[in-house]
């Protein structure tokens, strides 16, 4: 075991070298085997390559971060995501978020405020798996976008997370006048625990008394 490990680390330099190699499948060769190897110390160099030209390398770049558990990824990631318009390269970065976990969340709340809806609805989904309370309010505010997509991912976010002040927010929600968010929010609502919500939110849509 000692001499396989001293092998692979003997190699790491060259890897390393071999990401600014013009070829870029072997800058995606490269970036696979130092994920593999955890090597950290190849962070700065792949995350140059998330400005890749070639998407696939970005791709590869994107992928690799997310399996190298360190934090000064997180914002290049997210930065990534905010501009990228291929959406394969884009899932890998934001897939590659969700992966590195709470290291995550200010960035993902950061892309919150995107001028592009596909992107808050995207960062919405992640929050929402990894789970992040501090996301509660910004995904409240969320609610009142105007595009249903990002008030659904919204909505579904918010029943991940579970805190009440979300759940009371998606109860509001089923007053929506668009089907889908207002579909969402009832799906949202039909979980254990959370029926009086659901009852509470459908009398105020039929505008009757609490009893």
């Amino acid at each position: 075991m000692a001499i396989l490990l001293l092998s692979c680390g003997s190699k790491l330099p060259k890897l390393r070298e071999q990401l600014s190699d013009p070829d870029s499948d072997a800058r995606i060769a490269a970036i696979k085997s130092l994920a593999e190897a955890k090597d950290t110390a190849s962070v700065p160099k792949i995350v140059q390559l998330l400005q890749d030209s070639v998407p696939d390398v970005r791709k590869e770049a994107a992928r690799g971060l997310g399996k190298m558990a360190d934090e000064r990824a997180c914002q290049p990631l997210a930065d990534l995501y905010a501009r990228e318009t291929i959406e394969d390269v884009a899932d890998a970065a934001v897939r590659a978020l969700v992966n590195l976990g709470s290291w995550s969340v200010k960035p993902l709340i950061g892309l919150l405020r995107s001028g592009r809806a596909e992107v808050r609805a995207g960062a919405a989904k992640a929050l929402g798996r990894l789970q992040a309370p501090d996301a509660v309010d910004p995904l409240i505010w969320l609610l009142r976008a105007r595009e249903p997509s990002v008030r659904v991912a919204a909505v579904a976010a918010l029943r991940q997370i579970g805190d009440e002040r979300g759940i009371d927010a998606i109860a509001k929600a089923v007053e929506s006048t668009d089907p889908e968010v207002e579909s969402a929010a009832e799906k949202a609502l039909s979980g254990e625990g959370y029926q009086e919500q659901l009852n509470r939110a459908k009398r105020l849509t039929r505008r009757l008394p609490y009893p």
